[in-house]
């Protein structure tokens, strides 16, 4: 049985640990909770989610969310929580991280592309919701072609041996 390497010396599967470990809170404490039953919804996540609100202008969070918006978050919550809590060693982890990962890239680049197109911001307001969101976007890329390299080195090697 081969003996499985650490995660501390994988750097970019630490990096996805850590983030999942951020994102899946933020999910329920924020971002779906719209979509949660009354009693899943805390007067912290409200109390979040004006703050924010307050702070960032993101017209997605402060009212109505379009239904395109909220159906990422849909997937946020159908996808990419159970996501964050495979264990690293599953064999189907960079499967699993080239979906989340394209998907982030996509559902975030298009969230960017409404809020440049947002009339009653300013740049400055823009440019804060572009620091937040723009993170996901890049990651989701990263992650996306780092698994095509994982899964193109995986389902290669295999291939040459058969």
């Amino acid at each position: 049985m081969a003996q499985s390497v650490s995660l501390l010396s994988r750097k970019c599967d630490l990096v996805y640990f850590i983030f999942f470990a951020i994102h899946l809170p933020i999910i329920f404490l924020i971002d779906a909770v719209p979509l949660l039953p009354s009693f899943l919804q805390f007067d912290v996540s409200h109390q979040l989610r004006s703050y924010y609100v307050a702070t960032y202008h993101d017209k997605f969070m402060s009212g109505p969310a379009p239904l395109w918006f909220t159906t990422f978050i849909a997937m946020e919550v159908l996808y990419h929580a159970p996501l964050s809590l495979i264990p690293t060693d599953d064999p189907l982890v960079p499967v699993h991280l080239l979906v989340f990962g394209t998907q982030s890239f996509v559902t975030t680049s298009a969230c960017l592309a409404e809020v440049w197109g947002w009339d009653d911001r300013t740049v400055a307001q823009k440019q804060n919701l572009t620091m937040l969101y723009a993170p996901y976007a890049l990651l989701g890329a990263l992650m996306a072609l780092d698994m095509i390299s994982r899964l193109r080195v995986s389902l290669l090697g295999k291939s040459k041996r058969e």
